[in-house]
């Protein structure tokens, strides 16, 4: 019967070594519950991460809504994809807001009048040709902002006015500019500096004695650069130049990310060079146009076509211009602008007094914002809202790190499982007495 115990009191402390065996390898395999949630609990304070970077928001006026447009400071250290980006009143609490893009925003669209030519009139050295624009429907307003001509077959070069009129009898000057089709070069049309509603368009063509005709004109309304105007800025980007061979190669640096809209180069001399655009990646760009470059200067005008315009806007961090000079002299380039696309954050007012609003990035960790604000985005186009402006970039002070005596050496993993394992061998030393005293 004692026989019968000990082998029971045996039995049953061999289960319990047994199971503090277990115990220590599933403590040592998988990490304690606490350490698991600290884990997610950093997860979740990825959003709320340090910022480096502050910009008060100056408002002009009391407004329901405002804007304010982003600049080469904060695309040179927010997030690319601008998920950092956060607005703040005066208490530190986050104020919703959408996001708008230049190009995203601007929905493309182009609409074209045929015409019918009514007159045509010698006026000295000058002649005079009235056309009446086709409305699209009855009770339908005409609107348009470019002109195009259908051109003579012959080469030529001619200087322009353009007026427009309600009724065919009373005109309005718009616009000079030059027609021509020489070199295997031409330029058909003329870009108004607006959208106008005239019925009636009258194309004075200066100087032409040999009497060209241009029987034929089109007007287009395009939205497309008229509403990019305002989400355009201009500036000279760091670049270099050097000959390759028989070609020029220019650099452009874009570390801030800029989308790059256009690219206009400044030159002297006359010439004629095919030309490509190619991104940091080595991946050619398509480009608006013949994809040509060209500037001759005749007795009294000059035409010229220098800029790049690349189909999509590109941020690639740097771009490169291949000129093609065959046995030419490289072009003499005096200079380079760049054109480029800002985006704009549209958020509600709500704050009692003026220049309480703090726009904040610069967190690599952050995640993009999810505000109702969107849900709501075209009443809110029809709703006033007043632009307000970027203050000076600061710094905000990196918040002190939690040292392990803050939170307690026992709270970390190592800690932790350092206190299982102690337990778990005075729990042995116990047991392994206990059975020696049963011998």
């Amino acid at each position: 019967m004692r026989s019968q115990r000990k082998t029971s009191r045996r039995a049953r402390a061999a289960v319990l070594l047994a199971g503090l065996g277990g115990f220590l390898l599933f403590t040592s395999a998988y990490p304690a519950e606490g350490t698991a949630a600290a884990a997610g609990g950093l997860a979740e304070k990825a959003d709320s991460g340090q910022w480096k970077f502050s910009r008060a928001i100056g408002i002009p006026e009391p407004a329901p809504y405002y804007e304010v447009y982003l600049d080469e400071g904060v695309y040179g250290s927010a997030a690319e994809d601008l998920r950092d980006l956060r607005i703040t009143g005066s208490a530190g609490k986050p104020v919703p807001y959408y996001l708008e893009s230049g190009e995203g925003t601007v929905e493309e669209r182009s609409t074209a009048y045929s015409s019918i030519l009514i007159r045509r009139a010698d006026q000295g050295p000058d002649t005079l040709l009235d056309y009446r624009i086709t409305p699209l429907a009855e009770h339908v307003d005409i609107q348009g902002n470019k002109l195009v001509f259908e051109l003579p077959d012959e080469s030529f070069l001619k200087h322009v006015e353009v007026w427009g009129g309600y009724d065919g009898n009373a005109w309005e000057p718009l616009a000079t500019g030059d027609l021509y089709a020489t070199n295997g070069l031409s330029a058909d049309s003329i870009e108004l500096e607006g959208s106008y509603k005239f019925s009636f368009y009258r194309l004075v063509v200066k100087s032409n004695p040999e009497r060209l005709d241009f029987p034929g004109l089109t007007l287009v309304d395009s939205s497309r650069e008229v509403k990019m105007a305002g989400f355009m800025r201009q500036k000279t980007p760091e670049y270099e130049i050097r000959q390759v061979e028989n070609r020029t190669e220019i650099v452009i640096s874009n570390k801030d990310r800029l989308k790059i809209a256009r690219l206009t180069l400044g030159s002297t001399g006359n010439f004629s060079r095919r030309y490509e655009l190619y991104d940091s990646d080595g991946i050619r760009l398509p480009v608006a146009g013949s994809g040509e470059l060209y500037r001759l200067d005749f007795k009294d005008t000059r035409i010229s076509r220098t800029d790049i315009q690349p189909l999509q806007a590109s941020s690639s961090a740097a771009l490169r211009i291949i000129i093609y000079n065959l046995d030419d002299t490289p072009i003499s380039i005096t200079g380079l602008k760049i054109e480029y696309l800002v985006d704009r954050l549209v958020f509600a007012g709500g704050e009692q007094e003026q220049g309480t609003y703090s726009l904040i990035y610069g967190n690599a960790l952050a995640l993009a914002p999810q505000y109702d604000i969107i849900n709501f985005k075209d009443q809110i186009a029809g709703d006033k809202r007043v632009t307000a402006t970027l203050g000076a970039e600061n710094m905000i002070p990196e918040a002190p790190s939690e040292s392990p005596a803050q939170g307690g050496w026992f709270q970390s993993e190592w800690g932790f499982n350092l206190i299982i394992i102690a337990v778990s061998l005075l729990l042995i030393l116990i047991v392994a007495r206990k059975l020696g005293r049963t011998k």
